[in-house]
């Protein structure tokens, strides 16, 4: 019989450095599959991952609305305008007739109403100028509530043939011709200071009255409030 040679031959003896390169081919080919797998972006086995990107900055902090308001060039305008306003408004108030104090009201105390009026019969501030000026504003409510007693206020109103004292203030006012004028009483030298106290007579024919009537003869009298008030009147023939 003829021998069969064997069925798996031993390998051939293979060279150390060619095995090596081939080894190293070997790894080459699982790298480029590996690539083709993961996509471009993939990193070789082994490679460490990069760290990632730094956080963008925060963004500063809002500033709270009324700085912003206050910030605002045009608000600061309108600001600086309202204070010039409020002071153009006080100053002329003070000196171009504003109300003084006790024109309106009436105190509680006091058996006959203890009025809340100026604290001098003369002078523009006093009672009597005041009187002027509210028959120039046609103010019938503030002028007869400057009558303390009823029977001055009587007397007021019958010596202008009224039926009450509101409608002689408002008959007064129409007959005013300057207003500018009429708000200017002028007071003698002698009816300059404060007196000390009881009841004072003040004649309209005694003062510089221009731009309107004249309007009688008052008897003024100080209250327990230190304030002058109308407790008796009588009509004047023309000055």
């Amino acid at each position: 019989m003829t021998e069969e040679p064997p069925r798996n031959p031993p390998p051939p003896d293979i060279d150390p450095e060619q095995l090596r390169q081939f080894q190293e081919f070997q790894r080459f080919q699982e790298f480029q599959r590996f690539q083709q797998a993961q996509g471009p972006q993939a990193l070789p086995p082994g490679t460490p991952t990069p760290p990632p990107p730094p956080a963008a900055p925060a963004a500063p902090p809002r500033k709270p609305l009324w700085q912003v308001v206050l910030g605002s060039k045009l608000v600061r305008r309108l600001i600086l305008l309202l204070i010039v306003v409020l002071v153009g408004m006080y100053f002329y108030e003070r000196y171009f007739g504003g109300e003084d104090p006790g024109s309106v009201a009436v105190d509680s105390g006091g058996d006959k109403g203890n009025v809340i009026a100026p604290q001098t019969p003369y002078g523009l501030q006093g009672t009597v100028a005041l009187f002027y000026k509210h028959v120039l504003n046609d103010d019938a409510g503030r002028a007869c509530l400057l009558f303390s007693e009823d029977k001055a206020k009587k007397a007021f109103t019958e010596a202008f043939g009224a039926p009450d004292c509101d409608s002689a203030v408002h008959q007064l006012s129409k007959q005013v011709t300057n207003g500018a004028q009429y708000r200017q009483i002028g007071f003698p030298a002698d009816m300059r200071a404060v007196p000390d106290g009881g009841s004072v007579v003040v004649s309209s024919c005694e003062l510089q009255v221009d731009g309107g009537p004249r309007l009688g003869r008052f008897v003024l009298s100080m209250q327990e409030n230190k304030t002058w008030v109308i407790t008796g009147y009588e009509a004047e023939p023309a000055c």
